[in-house]
């Protein structure tokens, strides 16, 4: 692919805003030497860094702060995923390393006879982690305890934290990393569709086959599917509204894809119901509610520590993820916070208020903007002086966590850091080890202003892919990244 990037001038960071967020591949560099890399690529490619990259970041010694190499460290920037830090720095602080969240099946009414005259209720307790053998082991309590028939309600109960549709509104309809949010999440709030192209009527008639992975026992809400008049696809309506569009396969081949669960409540208690089935609980469909006081618990399944899981948070850039963990966080401040934006915009008020090196606040708080807890959307500004003062704020505790090569990162060697990619939007925060034996802390972000912007005017949130000029520039900004990572390791 010929690639859409020119050498061009070094630009200072400025601030631009833009919606659509997208993953691009990483390119792996192994164990090779970062002065065997770059002395394997041509020069000019060497040499080269995205058209009108606008750049800045900032290189400082953990242990005092001190600040050893900056450019245009004090303007704000659109941090991506890197915004996963100052979450899991604030929630370690607020929860704790060993905070756990637990599921409960709970009870209203009398139990006698394998019979609960009275209502079943599936508690959720914000567990980012929760999967399908989590629901088996909590109905496993439920046949322990004796039950086999409700004759009240199934209620799911998502009261503790706020229920989302999405995670942002700029975001393509069917991207799987914009999922729904709330109390009770299962499989990452993802679902992976399948179907299969039918021979029948008219341009194939649509497919003969619709189901959600899991042997098809977990249905998707509120989505119906039809075929393109002119046989060019399958929209799927959720709310009767046309926005996904899928690509349909051959006649008699099937097709899969990964679409986000909104209604994550309704959608784990549906599961429960049909897995209870097979396991002989005879359950009535699940609808909303909230567990009264002094419901009897049944079975209790509790997540990982906390500690656990923002490691693997921090790994795999998870959305929902951040946003729970998050959300939990801002309940010991403000129990009520609606929306995620109220809850982060209490854990940057939060963190901005812990005590932090002069040398690295000595910009001010001037500018940060979360607005959410993974950093997707482009709605978040932080300069990369504040990343790094909150890098180095949440010390060894957050350091700990970082991911490097050997947690199957594309990053070098020596190297432990979060990063952050939307299209035209490149960052990475962490620690490295220079050459000298030296650990060093950085904030590094490379941006193409004009190109996002002209990206956010052309957003059609019917369209999930990536385009290529944007994986070209990304795989650019990647190279530039590693040059500037290289010249520290060396200099320091």
């Amino acid at each position: 692919m010929k690639s859409a990037i020119r050498s061009g001038k070094t630009l200072p960071l400025t601030a631009n805003s833009s919606r659509n967020d997208c993953g691009t591949r990483r390119l792996r560099l192994g164990r090779r030497s970062f002065l065997a890399l770059l002395g394997a690529l041509p020069a000019a490619a060497a040499a080269r860094e995205p058209d009108s990259a606008a750049i800045g970041h900032i290189l400082f010694d953990p242990d005092d702060g001190r600040v050893l190499d900056a450019l245009a460290a004090d303007t704000p920037v659109i941090p991506a995923s890197v915004a996963k830090l100052p979450t899991v720095a604030a929630a370690l602080a607020l929860l704790g390393p060993d905070h756990r969240f637990t599921t409960r099946l709970l009870a209203s009414g009398r139990l006698a006879d394998g019979v609960l005259r009275g209502d079943l209720i599936l508690q959720g307790g914000g567990d980012p982690a929760l999967a399908t053998e989590g629901l088996l082991r909590l109905l496993d309590g439920l046949a322990t305890a004796g039950l086999r028939r409700v004759d009240g309600r199934f209620l799911h109960d998502t009261s503790l934290l706020p229920e989302l549709a999405e995670i942002d509104a700029g975001q393509p309809w069917a991207a799987p990393y914009n999922t729904g949010v709330g109390a009770l999440a299962l499989n990452y709030n993802r679902a992976l569709l399948n179907w299969r192209r039918g021979g029948a009527g008219p341009a194939g008639a649509g497919p003969e086959a619709l189901t959600v992975a899991d042997a098809g026992r977990l249905p998707l809400d509120s989505v119906a599917v039809r075929a393109m008049a002119d046989g060019g696809g399958f929209p799927l309506l959720p709310d009767g509204v046309d926005r996904w569009r899928m690509a349909p396969p051959a006649t008699g081949e099937a097709g899969t894809a990964w679409v986000p669960v909104a209604r994550p409540g309704l959608a784990a208690a549906t599961l429960v119901r049909r897995l209870a089935a097979e396991a002989g609980i005879a359950l009535p469909p699940p609808q909303p509610g909230r567990a009264p006081a002094g419901a009897v618990p049944l079975a209790a399944l509790d997540s990982p520590p906390l500690t656990e899981l923002a490691r693997g948070l921090l790994r795999h850039s998870n959305n929902l993820s951040a946003e729970m963990i998050g959300l939990a966080a801002s309940r010991r401040l403000e129990p009520g916070a609606a929306t995620l934006e109220r809850s982060a915009a209490l854990l940057q008020h939060w963190l901005t208020r812990q005590p932090v090196d002069s040398q690295l606040a000595g910009g001010g708080w001037s500018g940060l903007r979360l607005v959410n807890h993974s950093g997707l959307g482009t709605g978040s500004r932080a300069t990369p002086r504040q990343m790094a003062a909150l890098l180095r704020a949440g010390g060894p505790a957050l350091w700990d966590l970082l991911p490097g090569e050997e947690d199957g990162k594309a990053l070098p060697p020596g190297v432990h850091a979060k990063s952050g990619t939307l299209a035209y939007v490149k960052g990475l925060a962490g620690l490295l080890t220079a050459a000298s034996g030296q650990r060093l802390g950085f904030a590094l972000f490379i941006t193409d202003p004009a190109r996002r912007a002209a990206m956010d005017a052309a957003l059609d949130r019917r369209v999930t892919a990536t385009p290529p000029q944007a994986r070209g520039w990304a795989a650019d900004a990647r190279k530039r990244q590693s040059g500037i990572l290289e010249k520290w390791s060396l200099t320091y």
